[in-house]
């Protein structure tokens, strides 16, 4: 496969596309900017172990993630270039793996295809282009479904322990989930094969665990020691039974949440997808297939399992993706039915309008509206041949190349939030004594961008008596909450209009720009 040009093409652009531009566009709030900022203060603190976030414990998520970012950082700086590198990686190792694991059972044809089809999903480009574990976890858990069929079909103890490796590295990236659900798509596809028990007297246990635990257990172990029944309360008992069972503030928990989500996750072959399994279900002799059958397991248990927790997020189906990619390949490399055509050409219809007319509204830069033009063109394209794969594909890279390349960028000066940051990094190298809090207000991505400390959020009674006194504080909040100051002098600093809500956010002191600069 080394000598496969496809092969090479397939990476080289999903290179392109997830990698080389992560430091053209700053981080996003809310979650992205707190796994940048725990990373750095990983380094600041020398502490490998123990994850911090605005100087307080963050037991949310495993390890993994912070090295990786913590990797970025110590090869090209502190940025979001740095912080993403070696996490958008796993979004190309994982195009590249679905490409080998295809090409061994599909041919050069379908492993193609299908690698594009993953590449050219709309949440996996932008999973893959922020420094968050779900791009890693989708990595390994779908390493260890691969790994795992390669040692059922081998009959191969080595294909066996690597994905005990890759379950491993998953649970050290989001937890037990890591082991559980590749396990579960494991079991529940030989039992539909009536080859459970058989199979599973054949998987070398003890190997597996082994090197499971010696994937899992150095940091597991370091962090108890450390922080003993703290970490257990915050991560096993909140951030894994309560997610999956109760609900957390701020997440959503409506049954229909991934219903009503799927059409933006899945694009542009959201349409494709319940075509393909009506023809699945009309001609069952497809499902002698074993990619085919494995891929359907993979995909609606990963759903399914996803959907059980009371928990909710967009991006927690993203290890279901590789699958989706296969049943939707299939489908389109057998079949040429227009109907998903026409609704695909219909809906990009529908969303360029919209996306045009909004741009404008908001008085935008032009030239980020490039990507709208070349989906568009694929779907007429698609309308206009007797395929849709091709122009469909192609069309939406392309729209996507140009978004990351040039629409974010394009961008990137009206965004308010980094330049809040921005300006308190500068505040605050003039003037060592300020005190930087938030009122009734807080924005992980402009606690990252400060990087000078911690940021708390206090309320107007605290913040008032603040400016009352004579050390120089820093206030920063959204405009219409300074009326709950009536009464206090304050400068305003700094002012911008956030970029896609109607609110400004102000950066407001008791001391004026002068003074803090270090005038009189």
């Amino acid at each position: 496969m080394l000598k496969d040009k496809r092969f090479w093409f397939v990476v080289l652009l999903a290179f392109v596309l997830l990698v080389l531009p992560g430091g053209l566009y700053t981080a996003f709030d809310k979650d992205e900017p707190k796994y940048l900022e725990a990373a750095w203060e990983m380094v600041k603190r020398g502490d490998y172990i123990t994850p911090y976030y605005n100087y307080q414990y963050r037991f949310d998520k495993p390890v993994l993630i912070y090295w990786l970012i913590v990797a970025g950082y110590k090869l090209f700086g502190v940025g979001e270039f740095g912080g993403r590198f070696f996490v958008s990686l796993f979004g190309v190792f994982t195009v590249a793996l679905l490409y080998w694991w295809l090409n061994r059972w599909k041919g050069r044809e379908f492993a193609f295809w299908g690698s594009l089809v993953l590449l050219s999903l709309l949440d996996f480009i932008v999973m893959s282009s922020v420094a968050m574990p779900d791009i890693v976890l989708t990595f390994f858990i779908s390493a260890a479904l691969i790994f795992f069929f390669e040692g059922y079909k081998r009959r191969s103890n080595l294909f066996y322990n690597l994905a005990f490796v890759a379950a491993g590295f998953a649970t050290l990236t989001k937890g037990p989930v890591g082991l559980v659900l590749p396990g579960l798509v494991a079991v529940i596809f030989l039992a539909l094969r009536r080859e459970l028990i058989s199979t599973l007297k054949g998987i070398p246990w003890l190997s597996g665990f082994l090197l499971y635990f010696a994937v899992v257990l150095p940091w597991y172990a370091a962090i108890f020691v450390k922080h003993g029944r703290q970490f257990f309360m915050d991560f096993i008992v909140f951030h894994n039974i309560h997610r999956f069972t109760g609900k957390i503030p701020g997440h959503p928990t409506q049954w229909w949440y991934y219903f009503a989500n799927y059409f933006w996750l899945y694009l542009p072959w959201s349409l494709f997808f319940p075509f393909a399994l009506y023809k699945l279900y009309r001609q069952r002799e497809h499902l002698g297939d074993d990619v085919l059958e494995y891929s359907l397991v993979w995909f609606f248990t990963v759903f399914a399992f996803f959907q059980i927790a009371h928990t909710k997020l967009a991006h927690y189906l993203l290890p279901s993706f590789p699958a989706f990619a296969v049943i939707v390949t299939w489908y389109l490399l057998r079949f040429r039915d227009r109907l998903p055509v026409y609704l695909t050409a219909a809906l990009f219809l529908l969303l360029a309008v919209v996306g045009v007319a909004f741009w404008l509204y908001k008085g935008w830069p032009v030239v980020g509206l490039l990507f709208v033009a070349p989906p568009l063109i694929g779907a007429l394209w698609a309308l206009w041949s007797k395929e849709a794969l091709r122009p469909i594909t192609y069309g939406f890279l392309a729209g996507m190349l140009l978004f990351k390349w040039v629409t974010l960028p394009s961008l990137q000066p009206l965004r308010a939030k980094p330049a809040v940051g921005d300006e308190l990094r500068s505040i605050v190298k003039k003037c060592r004594e300020c005190r930087v809090v938030f009122l009734s207000y807080t924005s992980p991505e402009i606690v990252y961008r400060f990087r000078e400390g911690p940021i708390p959020d206090l309320g107007v009674g605290k913040v008032k008596e603040l400016l009352s006194l004579r050390k120089p504080v820093v206030v920063v909040t959204r405009e219409n909450r300074l009326k709950r100051l009536e009464g206090v002098k304050y400068h305003v600093l700094f002012r911008r209009k956030e970029l896609l809500t109607n609110h400004t956010l102000v950066v407001i002191s008791n001391y004026s720009k002068e003074r803090l600069d270090g005038g009189d």
